[in-house]
C-alpha cells in the first residue's frame, strides 16, 4: 500500500471533470424542460478614491456589462462594495473607512448611480448583482443590490452577520438575524444572495434553498493569500452546490490584499469556472436550471427540525 503525506496531482483530472460537467449541461439543453441561462462572474480590482473613484467604478461596471452582453451573459455578479470601493487597512483607519463609506452611500430610489445601473440592465436584458453602501434613514449597510433584466430594482441583501472586524463593524449597521435568507425571482432564475463573510454560515444557504433558490449569487471582497490565492471559496461553493443541488456563482476582488479565485459550480459539486488569484477576468458559464430538479430527494430527507415551519418547495 502506498503511503502519502502530500497532495495527489490531479489538475488534469479536475479539468476533465469540469469538461464533463459542461458536456452534461450542454447535452441537457436539448431536453424539452431545459431552462438555460448564461452566468458571469466579473472579477475586478478594488478602487477606493472618493467620488472620482466611484464614478470610475461605475464606468467599469457599465463597460463590463456591455462586454458581458456581447458574450451572451444574462446574469452578472460584481464584487462586494464594488461601486464605492471596499475600504481596507491599506486605505486608512476604520474611522476613515466609515467616513468614506457614508460619504459615498446610495439611497435606493434616489441615487443616479443606481439609476444608471438599472438602465444598463434594461438595455442589455441582464440581471445584475453588485455591492454598494446603502443609506436607509440613519443607518448605513454593507449591501448588495439586485436588478432584474427589465431594469426593475428587486431589492438588497444587507450583509448579515458583518465580519468581526473594525472595517465592517464601525462603518456599517448589521441587519436582524431574521434577514439572513434573501431570495428573489428574476427573469432567468430564482436566486439567493450572499455577501462575503455572511456566506460562511451554511444554515443561511440551506434556508434560501428551502425557499426555492436555485442559483446562489455570492459577492466577495475576501482578503489574504493574495500571492497564492485560496481554496476557501472553491471548497465552499462546491459544497453548497452539491449539498443543496443548486448552482453557485461567487465573485471576489483581485489585487492585494484581495485573492480573487471567483468561480461557478454545478449542482453536483464540480467547477464550471475557476478564475485566477490576481487577474481581472469575466468568468462565464452556461447553466441549465432544470438540472436542479432532483433537490426534493435531499430536501425530503432533511431532519424534521430543519423543515418544521419552513418552506420546502
Amino acid at each position: 500500500m502506498r503511503i502519502s503525506n502530500g497532495v495527489y496531482p490531479q489538475q488534469q483530472l479536475l479539468e476533465q471533470r469540469s469538461r464533463d460537467a459542461k458536456a452534461r449541461i450542454k447535452a441537457s439543453l436539448g431536453e424539452r424542460d431545459a431552462r438555460p441561462a448564461v452566468v458571469g462572474v466579473c472579477q475586478l480590482r478594488n478602487h477606493c478614491q472618493g467620488i472620482e473613484g466611484k464614478q470610475s467604478n461605475l464606468r467599469r461596471m457599465l463597460h463590463s456589462m456591455e462586454w458581458a452582453a456581447a458574450q451572451g451573459v444574462q446574469v452578472i455578479v460584481f464584487p462586494e462594495m464594488f461601486l464605492p470601493g471596499y475600504f481596507v487597512a491599506k486605505h486608512g483607519s476604520p474611522e476613515e473607512a466609515a467616513a468614506a463609506a457614508h460619504e459615498l452611500a446610495d439611497v435606493v430610489g434616489e441615487s443616479t448611480f443606481l439609476r444608471e445601473l438599472r438602465n444598463a440592465a434594461r438595455r442589455h436584458t441582464m440581471v445584475a448583482y453588485f455591492g454598494f453602501c446603502e443609506r436607509s434613514g440613519e443607518h448605513y449597510y454593507n449591501a448588495a443590490g439586485l436588478i432584474d433584466a427589465d431594469g426593475v430594482w428587486l431589492g438588497v441583501r444587507r450583509k448579515n452577520p458583518l465580519t468581526a472586524g473594525a472595517y465592517d463593524q464601525i462603518p456599517f449597521t448589521e441587519s436582524p438575524t431574521s434577514k439572513r435568507s434573501v431570495v428573489f425571482d428574476t427573469r432567468y432564475a430564482r436566486v439567493g444572495l450572499l455577501i462575503c463573510f455572511d456566506g460562511e454560515f451554511p444554515e443561511s444557504v440551506r434556508q434560501m434553498r428551502l425557499e426555492r433558490a436555485e442559483l446562489l449569487l455570492w459577492c466577495n471582497a475576501g482578503t489574504g493569500a493574495a500571492k497564492t490565492g485560496s481554496s476557501a471559496r472553491f471548497n465552499q461553493c462546491g459544497s453548497y452546490a452539491q449539498t443543496n443541488r443548486m448552482y453557485v456563482a461567487s465573485v471576489n476582488t483581485v489585487g492585494a490584499p484581495f485573492y480573487g479565485n471567483s468561480c461557478i459550480y454545478a449542482p453536483w459539486g464540480e467547477p464550471l469556472v475557476q478564475l485566477s488569484h490576481d487577474e481581472e477576468t469575466l468568468g462565464i458559464a452556461t447553466i441549465n436550471l432544470s438540472l436542479c430538479c432532483d433537490w426534493p430527494l435531499w430536501r425530503d430527507r432533511l431532519a424534521p427540525s430543519i423543515l418544521r415551519g419552513r418552506c420546502g418547495g
